[in-house]
């Protein structure tokens, strides 16, 4: 709920705040706390290369069942058919299995790291001299934070980065890999526009997933007036300020009238910018597709697979880039717990 997410928010600018004093952590230090789960690691990198490939992959099967039903053989139209309809199931089987694979080794490789970060963190904590817990940094709750919350953000820095990297890359090697093996002159004109589609699809995840965020954090001061006002609800009562504490509430949601504002402007920019340069890309395809198509040098099957293959792609790279994890607070929390860590 929200105070759980208002906590949240406040710990994780306290670290920020605290780690910007402190050394930084190489990350091939994190790394050799994960020498342990070396064999995990090639079935994670080949669940992430398929999982990434999978979506530029259907543009084969998907431009193929579409360029069928131009032809004039009912019956033929139906054995292809068939055909394809069996080639969707074994890729969406396939895509099930490697998501899944991506999703649960990634994850079992992340919580191993941060269950040995906590306890060494714990063994850290007990070792220290009673000076240590009078220090506003060592507080009881501070340091039940970075057993809770720093030492998951710290996998950030190997398996998630990695897991997010290598399925971005392998949609992209696999997108221009197909594009330019059907059509090399219509996917350079698609390049041209193909960073467009990535900053317009990464805009439009990334808002979605920071928004509720981002609501709560400008409803703290409110809140506070509200729990304040209904813990002391007798004094308000009795010296009749009720009148006052509406108009401080009403005050205080000035500020979130105006984020909201600005927030809307910016979601319907971006909203609107990334289908000004999805339908510039349609455009631009069947535009240089039909000039290609009119000189013989490009079939109709060919131009749906380099269209779909760049614009699905493009979707797909948005999507991961989206979700990727936070190197900022990954880094900051690394600097909080392996300071704990270096303590005599």
């Amino acid at each position: 709920g929200k105070p759980a997410d208002k906590e949240a928010s406040t710990n994780e600018e306290r670290m920020m705040a605290e780690a910007a004093d402190l050394p930084p952590v190489p990350a091939t230090r994190v790394w050799a706390m994960q020498r342990e789960d070396w064999r995990l690691f090639p079935v994670a990198l080949v669940a992430a290369c398929c999982s990434g490939a999978s979506q530029p992959v259907f543009s084969i099967i998907y431009s193929d069942i579409i360029s069928i039903y131009f032809t004039p053989d009912n019956d033929g139209i139906r054995t292809r058919a068939r055909n394809y309809l069996g080639w969707f199931f074994l890729l969406g089987g396939a895509v099930l299995v490697s998501k899944a694979a991506n999703v649960a080794v990634w994850w079992m490789i992340g919580e191993r790291l941060v269950r040995r970060l906590r306890r060494m963190s714990f063994e850290a904590v007990l070792r220290q001299p009673m000076g240590f817990f009078d220090e506003t940094t060592n507080s009881v709750g501070r340091l039940c934070t970075r057993l809770a919350t720093d030492a998951t953000l710290v996998k950030g820095l190997t398996g998630d980065a990695m897991g997010s990297s290598t399925e971005g890359m392998a949609c992209l090697v696999t997108a221009l890999v197909i594009s330019f093996l059907a059509s090399p002159k219509l996917a350079g004109v698609m390049l041209c526009i193909f960073p467009f589609l990535i900053i317009g699809s990464l805009f439009e995840f990334r808002h979605i997933s920071n928004k509720a965020r981002a609501s709560n954090k400008v409803l703290e001061r409110s809140g506070e007036v509200v729990t304040d006002a209904v813990t002391a609800v007798r004094t308000v009562a009795a010296f009749n300020l009720q009148g006052q504490m509406l108009r401080l509430y009403d005050d205080t949601l000035q500020v979130p009238l105006q984020v909201g504002i600005q927030r809307g402007l910016v979601q319907g920019c971006g909203s609107g910018f990334k289908q000004f340069v999805s339908i510039c890309a349609y455009a631009l395809a069947f535009y240089a597709g039909s000039v290609f198509i009119a000189d013989g040098s490009l079939r109709f099957a060919d131009l749906l697979r380099v269209f779909l293959a760049i614009t699905l792609a493009s979707e797909g790279l948005g999507r991961i880039s989206s979700m990727a994890p936070d190197s900022a607070k990954a880094q900051a929390a690394a600097r909080s717990i392996f300071s704990l860590f270096d303590r005599p």
